[in-house]
């Protein structure tokens, strides 16, 4: 029997989802973030974070739940594409704070009908059981590829708040240039 701690992310009341240890880097209430028009609809907005502009998600959006716009608790995630490759941040929109949990092999259980045959399901690593609820371990790294994007893309999620230039000034110092991806975020120091 293995022993891991993992964080118990809650973004609703429905799907409970699990990250490593590693990958928690720091719970927020979130007082300002600022929308990045032409962006996918559940990844819109940023935050300014330790000199990061860090994409949030609303995985409620993202899973066809209806999203409590009212939520300013994020939990800032680290990840790496590859070994080696720089940390990237990823904020995750979140209806309670997160709990470090331990999990062992005999929690583990089968993905929740619904994910198993939906657009989550590629980014899902596993599953278990905590709580009488069926927990699903996101990859943080897959989520945030451009696979997974092109994915979303063609089930046509609606983007929200698109403009002809894409363009919105954060303050004096910071403009966004956004597409349709978060590939495309470029960030012009002034």
């Amino acid at each position: 029997m293995t022993i891991s701690e993992a964080w118990l992310l809650e973004p609703n009341d429905s799907l409970p989802i699990a990250i490593s240890d590693q990958e928690m880097m720091e719970y927020v209430q979130a007082s300002v973030s600022y929308s990045v028009p032409g962006a996918p609809n559940y990844c819109n907005r940023v935050i300014s974070w330790q000199s990061h502009l860090v994409p949030v998600m609303d995985i409620d959006r993202l899973a066809g739940i209806p999203s409590d716009e009212s939520g300013r608790l994020l939990g800032l995630m680290a990840y790496q594409m590859q070994p080696g490759a720089p940390l990237q941040y990823l904020g995750l929109k979140l209806k309670v704070p997160p709990r470090k949990i331990k999990v062992d092999d005999e929690q583990a259980c089968e993905l929740p009908e619904g994910i198993s045959e939906g657009l989550l399901e590629p980014i899902c690593l596993s599953c278990f059981t905590y709580e009488d609820r069926s927990v699903v371990i996101l990859d943080i790294a897959s989520l945030c590829s451009a696979e997974f994007r092109d994915l979303v893309n063609a089930a046509k999620l609606p983007a929200i708040g698109q403009s002809e230039s894409g363009e919105i000034d954060l303050d004096e110092d910071v403009t966004i240039t956004a597409g349709m991806d978060m590939d495309a975020i470029k960030v012009d120091l002034i």
